[in-house]
């Protein structure tokens, strides 16, 4: 530790495979470059330290974070030569421990060519690259950093975290909360770098929901609003900002770099004669109750809205399942991804056409496993839904993060095909986790259902629809169902329901009236426990007539595609085909 007085800097450093990319952006001469971004981000950082070495005096702390040939987190110290070990290092000390080489800088010359010249170069900090890149790791271990110098007394800080790949051990959300309401709370800037010159940056944001990346919109509570003194240094370069702009690059560039890093110096140039930042809110889509953790927080009533007096009402919530066989494999296609896009569908379906009127709410809660190892279970509900267990349906419209548009080609009825755009719009991201036994995140929908149904207790049936890879241990499936079991209103018990998109082949299947076809003891067991559909009648003569009296509400690789007619029927008793 040094001083313990005075401003301090963290660089965070991602040392991971995703640093090994190559940016390929126009240097001053006109050529692309061909360095990596991770030899790239070590001169931007070794010259910021050169600036910092020549004052006013701070303390800086350089963290590297990579895995090791074991896979095992590697996150410390990365300062090199004499200061090698130490975490703190006073800015007063970096000259003299620098070990200096000779490069080339570009210099303009006046008739417009680019000169090259010899330039001695102080070097601190090397790379040394693994292969995952632990984020939880990293942080709890600047935030220990940062709490032991808050204990040493005085100073306020800013921590710089330049990254390039997606976190190797889980989500790093409660890590990074822990940090920004640490004592001595630093400010967080988030640094994000474009694997490629070709793809479009975000700067210093100030709304969550406009956000069109899932990870800028994560990044966004991961990181402090801007103080007003770096808010002025941004504004100096000229750079336009909104009120409540946050300390996030998404997809930089070098430039975008460099004025990242540029707040560091800015922070302890300025940032002394600064109040403290003001702590980040606790980010919207918290950890609901797992074994061993904190409780969830009370669920909110469903927010009233005009509709059909005379109907009763409904309610849909969705348990989703973000396992995958290897969530880091970057595989878009994987079973969360498919699965949360069809629940976005779903939420469509309700908030559109025949259901828009009707008194519906829905909720989602994923589940997965954590960084920490253990169960995470999230309310789902992103951008301006934040925070909401229940949402009526005729508030969905209004709370969507984005819209996503494709175009298909459907027939036109005389032998051709015309092509029709098709918008879907999204209410949540979640990204892939290694599986976790799904009773967590049942308790978590139970607790919702059973405040449901106290404050509607003529409202129809409620559904769950479990959206599931399918490949849990039997005894799990049924501890599950025995979970929400006893949950329903006056109108009839619960409906639980399947949606399996499997990880290795399996036939489609649909509402199948008997476990004849299904392979796999796990889905056997989600067929068993899975209600039988009412009214099936009704649904038949809606164009299904592979629905029978014995069909149960369990789809496997493909479309769920009653739920529309299953909830217009729970709250005004008919049926419609919903498309």
């Amino acid at each position: 530790m040094a001083t313990g007085s005075g401003n301090f800097v963290v660089l965070l450093i991602d040392e991971s495979s995703a640093m090994s990319a190559v940016m390929r952006d126009k240097l001053a001469d006109g050529t692309e470059s061909t360095k990596t971004n991770a030899e790239r981000v070590a001169t931007s950082v070794n010259n910021l330290l050169k600036h910092l070495s020549v004052g006013p005096a701070c303390d800086v702390a350089v963290v590297g974070y990579r895995s090791d040939a074991d896979g095992q987190p590697a996150v410390g110290s990365r300062w090199t030569g004499g200061l090698a070990g130490r975490d703190f290092v006073s800015s007063d000390e970096l000259a003299s421990a620098a070990r200096v080489e000779t490069r080339t800088k570009k210099v303009p010359r006046s008739d417009g060519s680019i000169a090259e010249e010899p330039l001695s170069f102080s070097v601190w900090y090397e790379p040394v690259l693994g292969a995952k890149a632990p984020q939880i790791a990293a942080f709890r271990y600047c935030r220990e950093l940062v709490e032991k110098r808050a204990a040493a007394g005085g100073g306020q800080g800013i921590l710089v975290h330049v990254f390039a790949g997606s976190s190797g051990d889980g989500s790093p959300q409660k890590a990074v909360e822990e940090l920004l309401h640490a004592a001595g709370a630093p400010v967080v800037v988030q640094c994000h770098l474009a694997a490629s010159a070709a793809l479009v940056t975000t700067s210093f944001p100030s709304k969550q929901a406009y956000l069109a990346s899932a990870l800028a919109r994560d990044l966004f509570v991961r990181a402090s609003e801007l103080p007003d003194h770096l808010r002025d240094c941004l504004r100096a370069a000229k750079v336009q900002l909104q009120s409540g702009a946050r300390a996030i690059v998404h997809n930089a560039k070098m430039s975008d770099l460099f004025r990242c890093l540029q707040l560091a110096r800015q922070h302890v140039t300025v940032g002394a004669a600064a109040p403290p930042p003001a702590p980040v809110p606790a980010p919207v889509t918290p950890t609901t109750a797992v074994p061993g953790g904190e409780a969830a927080p009370p669920t909110p009533a469903a927010v009233s809205s005009p509709g059909c007096s005379d109907a009763r009402e409904g309610l849909v919530v969705f348990v989703l399942d973000r396992s995958v066989e290897d969530p880091f494999a970057g595989n878009m296609a994987n079973p969360c991804s498919r699965l949360q896009e069809a629940a976005n569908d779903l939420l469509k379906q309700i908030s559109t056409k025949d259901l828009a009127s009707r008194p519906i709410d829905a909720a989602i809660v994923s589940y997965g496993l954590g960084g920490d190892g253990q169960p995470e279970v999230r309310s789902t509900f992103d951008g301006p839904l934040a925070g909401r267990s229940i949402v009526r349906n005729a508030d969905l419209p209004a709370g969507a993060i984005r819209v996503e548009e494709e175009e298909t080609q459907v027939s036109n009825g005389v032998g051709g095909l015309i092509t029709v755009k098709k918008k879907t719009p999204i209410y949540f991201d979640v990204e892939p986790a290694a599986a976790a036994p799904p009773q967590p995140a049942f308790e978590a929908a139970a607790a919702i259902i059973r405040d449901w149904c106290g404050q509607h207790p003529s409202g129809a049936s409620p559904i769950l629809l479990h959206l599931t890879r399918g490949t849990h241990d039997p005894s799990n499936v049924d501890a599950c169902a025995a979970i929400v079991s006893s949950l329903g209103t006056a109108v009839g018990p619960l409906l639980l329901h399947h949606l399996v998109i499997t990880e290795v082949p399996h036939p489609s299947l649909s509402y199948p009236e008997s476990d004849g076809e299904i392979q796999g003891d796990s889905l056997r067991a989600l067929w068993h426990v899975s209600s039988q559909l009412p009214d099936w009648e009704k649904l038949q003569a809606a164009k299904r007539p592979h629905v029978t009296a014995w069909s149960r509400g369990f789809v496997v690789n493909g479309k769920y595609d009653i739920l529309g007619d299953e909830l217009v029927n729970a709250v005004t008793g008919d049926v419609v085909a919903v498309s």
